[in-house]
This record gives structure tokens, sequence and C-alpha cells, in this order.
């Protein structure tokens, strides 16, 4: 299936993701404060993610309605949008138009989707639930690593550079590195495609459901805390980019060392870190003193890779049948429906720091929740029940959703039928007005 052994494919795949953090380093995970520097309010910023991750997240349910769109000159096609979505980074911070940057980054999101579900792709439909237990493990030591020396380089750059300029620096540079991540995997070549068991019948709908609501909730809350936390230390506590940096350090150092504590660790087990991480958001908001959020960082990290390892090992589990492509576009679609669900708040809300921690820390709580009483691998009631809970979830949301289908279509139906009667009405009313007129009638 593959054109090379299993544990090249594994290196090249480190590679893929070493680099890679380098580049997400230098770019991405200094979007937000990139906005905040050029003035950009919690509304604008918002604004931008919204818009951006709407294009995004709609592209990739196209592609999950219809996944052939992908397999098309798999290869090629693939690795070009991997490289494109680096690439794309390096003219964004010479200009300061929110319209330009949001159709900047809406092509790099939708330029992710592309290259994560083939990456995904790759480590799903050639690896066993344990070696993707493994490999993801590996990779995410290998991000963090890397990250931990992009944010040695970008601190200093941030702290030695003029203000007019180290973004610009950055971004050229996280570009540029993140090309040799897309390098790094140009010789990885998926074969016999019509062989993988790519588009396989949803046979359990109800635990893909289940799971795939945990997963959304915790993102989203994770996205939410990552939207508030930045500007709240910026203009709230008045912390200097340096500081900013250093809690995204932290997290990452938190991150290495909690991937190897958790990757052997059974579901059971795992379920503590998402109980633990569902603090955060709340230290974070009730901590006065910068330097303490380095430290709430590395606990958050620490903490959310757990969670994280849980999410993506349910699939792991899952792809057997729900298929390889549709596991790895899935993925990919909750990354995008959490981000998206995540900025209506910060449009809301705008400044309202406390309750904007507050919505992350209750989402977190509901993401809980969720995977407690309704996934059977993690939950902490008999598995039956976790089954009967998991059911009614499903079935329960179902009906809703079809409710409000035909209460909207109903609405709509109606209020059709009453804009044609007042057309008629007014035709009617014209019509005879210009009658009267002729007969000479006032």
């Amino acid at each position: 299936m593959w054109e090379l052994t299993r544990s090249l494919l594994k290196l090249y795949l480190l590679g893929e993701i070493a680099f890679y953090g380098l580049y997400i380093v230098m770019t991405r995970n200094i979007f937000i404060l990139y906005l905040v520097s050029v003035g950009m309010d919690i509304f604008r910023i918002s604004t931008v993610i919204l818009l951006s991750t709407l294009i995004s997240t709609i592209a990739s349910l196209i592609i999950y309605k219809y996944p052939r769109i992908f397999v098309i000159k798999i290869n090629e096609k693939n690795l070009f949008f991997h490289a494109l979505e680096k690439l794309i980074f390096i003219p964004m911070p010479y200009t300061q138009d929110l319209l330009v940057i949001t159709l900047y980054y809406g092509l790099a999101n939708i330029s992710s989707i592309f290259a994560s579900v083939y990456v995904n792709l790759i480590i799903y439909g050639s690896f066993g639930e344990g070696d993707i237990r493994d490999i993801t493990a590996k990779r995410n030591i290998a991000l963090n690593i890397t990250n931990v020396l992009g944010y040695l380089i970008t601190l200093l750059l941030m702290y030695s550079l003029p203000q007019s300029i180290k973004f610009q620096v950055l971004f050229t540079l996280g570009g540029l590195l993140g090309v040799l991540s897309t390098a790094s995997i140009l010789t990885i070549r998926i074969k016999n495609i019509d062989a993988m068991k790519m588009f396989e019948q949803i046979s359990k709908p109800e635990q893909l459901f289940s799971s795939s609501s945990f997963f959304i909730t915790l993102l989203t809350s994770a996205n939410l805390l990552g939207l508030v936390w930045t500007p709240f230390l910026v203009n709230v506590l008045n912390s200097p980019d340096y500081i900013v940096v250093a809690v995204n350090f932290a997290g990452s150092i938190a991150s290495i060392i909690s991937s190897i504590f958790w990757v052997k660790t059974p579901f059971k087990k795992l379920r503590y870190s998402l109980g633990l991480a569902s603090l955060t958001p709340i230290l974070s908001m009730l901590t006065p003193y910068p330097l303490l959020h380095i430290g709430i960082s590395a606990y958050g990290g620490f903490t959310f890779t757990g969670a994280n390892f849980l999410g993506n090992f349910l699939f792991a589990k899952y792809k057997t049948w729900l298929g390889v492509l549709r596991v790895s576009i899935l993925l990919t679609i909750i990354a995008n429906i959490s981000q998206l669900l995540a900025t209506p708040f910060g449009l809301i809300f705008r400044d309202d720091y406390t309750v904007l921690f507050t919505a992350s820390a209750i989402i977190r709580v509901l993401s809980v929740i969720v995977a407690y009483f309704t996934i059977v691998e993690v939950a902490v009631i008999p598995e039956e029940y976790a089954r009967t809970y998991s059911q009614l979830l499903y079935s329960n949301t179902i009906v809703g959703y079809m409710i409000i289908v035909d209460t909207v279509r109903e609405s709509i139906i109606l209020g059709l039928k009453i804009v044609a009667i007042a057309t008629v009405l007014l035709i009617l009313y014209i019509l005879y007005r210009f009658l009267f007129f002729l007969m000479g009638i006032s």
C-alpha cells in the first residue's frame, strides 16, 4: 500500500511535524498577538477568525460529503496545499486591512484542510491502533520540542527587533521553515487507494456522535480560551510580548512531558486528564499576575495533552468501521467547527473577559459530562448505562434537529405565502388605481 517501510514512514512523519512546529509557533501561534499589535479588539479578531473559519468549514464539509474530491491526484494536489498553507503567511503582516487578512487566513485554513487530511490519511491508513498511538505521541513530542525551539527564537526576535518589522521577519521565517515540513513528506506516495477501507458505512452513529460531541466541545473550549487569553494578558494585565510568548512556551514544555506520561495510559485513566483540564480557564481568569500565567499554561498543557490524546485515540479505534478517509476528514471538520463555534463569543461579548473565561470553563465541563456519561471507553458509569445515554443523546438531538428544521421550513413557507398575498394585493391595488386613473376617477 505504501512505497516506504513503516519505520522510514514514521521518520518522515516526525520530520514533517518537527518543521511544522517551527512554522506554527512563528505564524499561527502569534497570529492573534499580531492582530492585537495592529490595534484589533476581540470583536475584530473574532470577525477575522469567524469568517476565515466559516470558509474552511464549508470546504471541509463538502469534502466529507464528496470524498472523491480529495482522492483525485491525491499526492500532487495535497502536497501543493501543504506548502501553500505555510507560504501564505509570508505576505500577511504587510497589510493591516481586515478583509485582506481574513482572505489570507481563510486561504491558509482551506489549504490546512487538505494538508491535515492528507497527513491523517497517511497515519490512519498505514498503521494499526497501537502504532497510531505510538506515532501520535512521538509526533506530539517532536512538535513540542520544535515548539520550544521556535519559542526561544520568537522570544529573541520579539525582544530584539523593532515593532515595525518583528512580525514580518517572524512570519517570513516561519513560512519558509514550514515549506521544509512539506519537503519532509515529498517521497511519500499513497498507493492503491481503492484497496483501502476509505468509504465505510457508519455502523455505530450514536457512538460516533457522542465522541464527536465530546471532542468538539473540548476543542471549542480550548479555542475560546486561546482567543481570550492573549488579549487578557496584553490589555488587562499589561503583559509585554515576551511574557505572552513565555506562556505558550511553558505549555509546550509541559506537553512534551505529558506526551510521554499519557501515551501508554488506557482510556479509563486518560479520563482523569480531561477532568483536570477543566480547571485551566478558571485559573486563567482568577490569576492577576502575568508571571503566574506561565505556571497555569504549564498545568493546562500537561492536562490538555491527555484530553486531546483521548479524542484522537478514540477515532483511531473507530477507523475500522467508519473508514480511513472519513476519519481523517472528520478530525479536520471537528477542528474547524470547534474554532467556528468559539468565535461568536468574542463577537457578542467582546471585552467582557469574565464572561468569555466562564464560557470556556462551562464548555469544558460540558465536554467532561459528555465523555463521562456517554462514551463507553471512558464512562464513570456502567457501560450499559453509557450506551443508553449515548443513544438518548443521539436520538433526542436528531428529533430536536428535525423539529427545528420543520419549524423553520413551515415558517419560511408561511412567510412566502404572506409575501405572495401581499404582492397580489399590491398588484391589484396598483391595477385598480391605474383603471380609476384611466376613467378619470380620483
